[in-house]
């Protein structure tokens, strides 16, 4: 007659390996389900002024972007000295340029130079600086940098999108012969803290916008 192997750790390795299996199924059912649950994704938009915090620049000055025509002995200190004697002739305030040395090694130029971080609250300023155009000097980084929004205005702005992607999801379910039911996911991205400054126009202008997933009835 076999003897059956009543081992107890293997039947408690058994009778858990069972329960694991039941687990993945109701998990896998489950999930199936989800996906199954007819939805709609609509998205929802509002425009809004955004309020200026400052303006900066990267500036890179450096023997590598002179012309050769500028000098035929041209130092960065003489490149330095005549560019910022430009800047005070067009009031710009050079204290506020500030050494980066680390930022200038770390671009790999072969001569010698430096870069400077520039920052004002200005809009007059920071425009009076970028035109200021000189040999051996090149603004690499401008930028235009926002003030984060109070609570009160996600909340107010949040409202306001998500009115506008119901409206257009019912818009669109009522097209199919659908009615929208409650909200299954909503998202957001939240909004730009700086902007690449090119031009004066459209700095203050931003979109705020949501997505929501509703289900469809």
């Amino acid at each position: 007659m076999k003897t059956v192997n009543t081992n107890p750790s293997m039947i408690k390795y058994l009778i858990n390996a069972k329960f694991l299996a039941l687990f993945f199924v109701m998990v896998s059912s489950f999930s199936f389900a989800q996906i199954d649950k007819p939805y709609i994704d609509s998205s929802g938009q509002v425009e809004y002024s955004r309020e200026v915090e400052k303006y900066s620049a990267t500036i890179v000055v450096s023997e590598d972007l002179a012309y050769s025509s500028y000098d035929e002995n041209i130092t960065f200190e003489k490149i330095k000295s005549d560019y910022f004697g430009k800047l005070k002739n067009s009031n710009v305030d050079i204290t506020k340029l500030k050494e980066d040395e680390l930022a200038y090694t770390a671009m790999g130029y072969r001569k010698k130079g430096m870069v400077y971080q520039f920052e004002t609250t200005s809009q007059e300023k920071f425009i009076e600086l970028l035109s200021v155009g000189f040999s051996g000097v090149n603004v690499n980084e401008k930028y235009v940098h926002y003030k984060d929004l109070s609570s009160q205005q996600v909340g107010e702005l949040s409202s306001k999108a998500i009115a506008d992607a119901k409206t257009r999801a019912e818009i669109i379910a009522k097209s199919a012969g659908k009615k929208i039911g409650g909200i299954l996911s909503l998202n957001n991205y939240k909004e730009e803290s700086k902007r690449g400054f090119y031009s004066t126009r459209d700095l203050t202008d931003h979109i705020f916008s949501v997505s929501v997933r509703y289900e469809l009835q």
